[in-house]
């Protein structure tokens, strides 16, 4: 834990110094787009790369919590939820005078997916190194969330934050077509694949919370 959380801090400022539009301008005035966008990528892929190292060699013994078995399963049930905000946000194009798809549910569907997805996690896991390790991406997501929602177009933000919030509010309107069936079965098939692939690939056999 000595070497992780300086370099999960290491990575949220990667991420959010660079991010502060004024810093960001500052920085590209000062070394020109492309040296900047090298810098930033070299930065980013460096602090991921220490991130990784120092979780893996992070003490696993250590437990900040222990969460109930139905958090647990609350996290794995509740998981498609971000995965559909986020198929939406990657198939749907963002730059139109007015939001359509999934940007008439919430103005912020990438960064509010990411968000939503360390939080179930934080919620189904009480390692100390899984903990920090989401904890310092969910920084980063909620840097996101407020970064994009500050320059949302006015149209946009009558969408809110919260999915569904502004068309329960009256300010916005649900199109179905818009989004359509593919995207929700893109959803499943990709929720399923985690399902399967998370005990190889990762670890935790998420389809052990269940029982």
């Amino acid at each position: 834990m000595e070497t992780l959380i300086p370099a999960t801090l290491f990575m949220i400022a990667s991420h959010v110094v660079p991010g502060v539009p004024a810093i960001r301008s500052s920085l590209i005035d000062a070394l020109g787009r492309r040296l900047f966008l090298s810098t930033y990528s070299a930065v980013s892929i460096a602090a991921l790369v220490l991130v990784v190292w120092s979780y893996r060699t992070a003490d696993p013994g250590l437990w900040f919590y222990f969460p109930t078995a139905e958090a647990k399963a609350f996290a794995v049930l509740g998981m498609p939820v971000p995965l559909f905000l986020l198929v939406g946000r990657l198939t749907t194009p963002a730059k139109t005078a007015e939001p359509t798809g999934i940007y008439r549910l919430t103005a912020v569907p990438g960064s509010f997916a990411v968000l939503l997805w360390t939080s179930l996690h934080l919620a189904s896991l009480g390692g100390a190194r899984q903990v920090v390790l989401f904890a310092g991406m969910a920084a980063i997501a909620l840097f996101s969330l407020i970064k994009n929602w500050s320059i949302a177009s006015p149209a946009r933000r009558r969408s809110g934050i919260l999915p569904f919030s502004g068309i329960l509010r009256g300010r916005q309107s649900f199109v179905w077509s818009e989004i359509g069936w593919s995207r929700l079965l893109l959803t499943a098939v990709l929720w399923a694949v985690l399902l399967l692939l998370h005990p190889l690939v990762i670890g935790p056999d998420p389809l052990a919370y269940l029982h």
